[in-house]
Formats: structure tokens, C-alpha cells, sequence
């Protein structure tokens, strides 16, 4: 199983944090980078193979991954990270998807343990949703039904819709369904949208089932606010789940 991980985004919304960095750059309460901290987790539950991909100061990126000796990385740049949307980043890596993937976005701040239940999940491919959070109202949510999942997008507000966070294990098929529909519409010119656009027409003919984090941490990082809420956050439960 490989995972990849997009951070071809400008962090726009993050004020000074990403003047001079990536958003996945951005230390949390430990000194920790969002990047640094994804690895050292990914790996740790047996993850050694990453594709990441890459926008703005790439080079912090490449430096983070030289100190892990023992993984494997493949850098996927999206040069026109300013004009588009992670859906390109998501194409421009095609021929490297090629296994089971766990797939996730650069700003999930995540615990060890949400990645250890997601993979031993029985369930091939499994997304994310928690049944307790309030419904985000600028965030993605996830439709579904049977516990299936039918739609991901921000705006849906019904009551078959739950708090999602995209971080996905998928199964080789499935994954080859999603990358040949964005595929076809980074070749049709839509690029400036969700790679879960794509995703959101072949789910009839998908099998991601959900699997909630309610007794678990992950949250994204958007802007300034953000990141002072889930790096308190993460601390208080990094505190709590440390071994005794």
C-alpha cells in the first residue's frame, strides 16, 4: 500500500504562516511540521511508500523526506498550482497509482490510532465521517446510505450527511475508477474543482464504505484560526493517548 499525499495548494487563507512555506510546513504545539507529523504516523503503521505532490517550496518538501532514510518518495509537481485545483495534482500522479492507496489531503492534523482502525478495517475502501460533529458549514460532508458512501461536496446539509474529512483507503480497483474520471476531466478543462467532483459521478459503481472517527482526532487546517484551534487540540489529545 503507497499513500499520497496532495500539498500543491498556496495556503492563501493562512495570513504569515505561509509566506515562505507550504501549508504542511506550518509547526504545530511540538515543533512538528503537518508534513513531519503525517510521515512519522503513515510509517509507523507500516506506510513506506509516498507520492507526494508539490506547488510553492517544494524544496522544504524534498528536505523533510531525506531525514526519513528508510521510505520511499515520489515527488509529483502541479506547476500550475496557482490556477487550479488538487484534481490536476491528483492526475498529474496517474501512472504512480498504481497499488492501494490511503489518500489525504497536506493539512490533516490525524492521531496513530485513526490510521491503525482504518486500516485493519474490514472494508477495502473507507472514507471518514464523524455522526457526533456539528455539519461544517464551508467543509466538506459526506451522503450516505447503508453506510455507503454516495456523495462528498460542501454543500449538502440533509440528514443522510455526516462531518467528513478526506482521508481515504482505497482499494486498487476503486482507485483506478476515480483517477480514470478525473483524468477525464482535467481533459475536458475542469480544473478548478474538487478531485470529489469526479469522484461524486461514479459512486454508484464504487464500494467506499464509511467508518467513523467520532472516538478519534483529524481535522484540516484552513486558515490562521485553524491552526491555533487543532494545534491546542491535537496536543491536549496527543496528551491523552501517550502510553504509560
Amino acid at each position: 500500500m503507497k499513500a499520497i499525499i496532495f500539498n500543491s495548494g498556496l495556503g492563501s487563507r493562512m495570513a504569515g504562516l505561509t509566506e515562505n512555506n507550504p501549508k504542511c510546513m506550518v509547526k504545530l504545539y511540538n515543533q512538528e511540521t503537518i508534513f513531519e507529523r503525517q510521515i512519522r504516523i503513515l510509517s509507523a503503521c507500516g506506510i513506506k511508500d509516498f507520492i507526494i505532490t508539490t506547488g510553492p517550496f517544494k524544496e522544504q518538501l524534498y528536505e523533510v523526506a531525506n531525514k526519513f532514510e528508510n521510505l520511499n518518495f515520489q515527488f509529483v509537481a502541479n506547476d500550475d498550482y496557482k490556477n487550479t485545483n488538487y484534481i490536476v495534482s491528483m492526475n498529474n500522479a496517474y501512472d504512480y497509482l498504481d497499488d492501494d492507496v490511503l489518500l489525504l489531503h497536506g493539512d490533516l492534523v490525524f492521531n496513530k490510532n485513526l490510521v491503525i482502525k482504518l486500516l485493519k478495517n474490514e472494508n477495502k475502501s473507507v472514507c471518514l465521517y464523524n455522526e457526533k460533529k456539528a455539519l461544517p458549514e464551508k467543509d466538506f460532508k459526506g451522503r450516505f446510505k447503508d453506510n455507503k458512501l454516495l456523495e462528498v461536496s460542501v454543500n449538502i446539509f440533509d440528514n443522510d450527511c455526516y462531518a467528513f474529512q478526506p482521508l481515504y483507503k482505497l482499494d486498487k480497483k476503486d482507485l483506478q475508477l476515480w483517477k480514470d474520471k478525473v483524468a477525464e476531466f482535467v481533459k475536458n478543462g475542469n480544473v478548478k474543482v474538487y478531485a470529489e467532483n469526479a469522484l461524486n459521478e461514479i459512486t454508484d459503481n464504487m464500494n467506499i464504505y464509511g467508518m467513523s472517527y467520532k472516538d478519534d482526532y483529524i481535522d484540516e487546517i484552513d486558515n490562521e484560526e485553524d491552526y491555533n484551534r487543532v494545534s491546542s487540540e491535537i496536543k491536549e489529545f496527543d496528551y491523552k493517548e501517550q502510553s504509560i
